[in-house]
This record gives structure tokens, sequence and C-alpha cells, in this order.
């Protein structure tokens, strides 16, 4: 959800700052659909209707469409703000790897987004609450975006980067100079063979 914000932010600043919006339209990226396609695969999993489906295939398809999502990421690191996008995601992913298929997030945040330090049981979520066996702690969800903030969570520092890297790639994209047009041919310049002389 922190995403939300960054794609938000990216296009007030590049606006104001005078970037086009006609800029983003053109540009092109790679594997865009497999991107878009693993992460609306990921909120429907986390929905109480698949979610009580799944079971206990939860976690290994939740790794595997992270990891689909970073490869679609990696692909196009030469584009502005890529590098933070892949990291983020990377660091995101080793995280839920070590820890069984699940994101950890600290007692202390989850307290301060539910009014108590425990998640739901009642389907598959991607959060399990932290404790002394969680590895790769300060790298799992221990910031918090709190209510009454619309869209709060709870989010790590790979969402941080995450973020900053899809904030970035807007703005730097707006700003892309337009394509060159080519000039119209003026009239009566056509070049005429010369005639040869023998």
């Amino acid at each position: 959800m922190l995403l939300l914000y960054a794609v938000l932010i990216g296009l007030i600043v590049g606006l104001v700052s005078g970037g086009r919006l006609a800029s983003l339209a053109t540009t092109r990226i790679h594997l865009w659909p497999v991107a878009l396609l693993g992460l609306a695969f990921q909120v429907a999993l986390f929905s109480p209707p698949l979610a009580a489906v799944v079971g206990d295939l939860g976690p290994p398809l939740y790794v595997g469409s992270t990891a689909v999502v970073l490869v679609a990421l990696m692909v196009n690191l030469r584009q502005p703000g890529f590098v933070l996008l892949a990291t983020g995601a990377l660091l995101n992913l080793v995280v839920v790897v070590a820890n069984g298929g699940h994101m950890p997030a600290s007692p202390e945040a989850v307290a301060m987004l539910t009014g108590s330090p425990v998640l739901p049981t009642s389907h598959f979520s991607n959060s399990v609450i932290a404790g002394p066996d969680t590895h790769f702690y300060y790298f799992a969800d221990i910031f918090v975006l709190p209510r009454p903030i619309p869209l709060a969570n709870v989010f790590s520092i790979g969402d941080v980067l995450i973020a900053l890297g899809g904030a970035w790639f807007i703005v730097r994209t707006m700003h892309r100079p337009r394509p060159a047009r080519p000039e119209p041919a003026r009239k009566g310049a056509t070049a005429h063979p010369r005639a040869s002389h023998g």
C-alpha cells in the first residue's frame, strides 16, 4: 500500500516540476504484464475467498509470485528507480523465504495498527508475528502507517525502497526529453541529379 502513496507523490512532483504524463505512456517496460499479474495474484491470494481454498499452498504461492515480480523488475534495471525497486523486492523475498513463506511483523507495529499484537488466523496471510526465531528481523515489517491514515498497514525497509524507486521512476520518466521530430522537407528543395557532360 505504501507504493500507492509513492505513485501519487511521484505524479504530483512530476507535474509540479514541469514533467509530462505523455512520457510515462510512451515508456517501454519489459515484462510489465508479468509484474502486474504477479501483484494482482497476491492481492487475490490474501483475500478470504481464495485464501481459504489454498490453505497450506499459500506460502509457496506467495514466494513464487514474489519471485516472478522480482524477475520482471530485474530485466528493467536500466530504467530510473528500478535498482531501488528490485533491491526492495529482493530484500522482501529473502525475508519471506527465510521465514517459511511469511513476512514477519513486529508485535509493536501490529499493535499500533490494530490495537492488539495478534494477527487473525482465520485464513492465510503473508504476515506472522515476529518472535525470537525470526530471521532478518530488521528487514521485516517493523514500521507502521497508522490509522486513521487511509491504507494503513505495516511495512518493511524493502517496501520503503520499492516506494522510493517507484516515485523516482515516475518523476524522472516524466522529465524525459521529447523525441526529436524530423524537419519537414522544404518546397523546391528536392535534389535533382546533375546532368552529365560528355
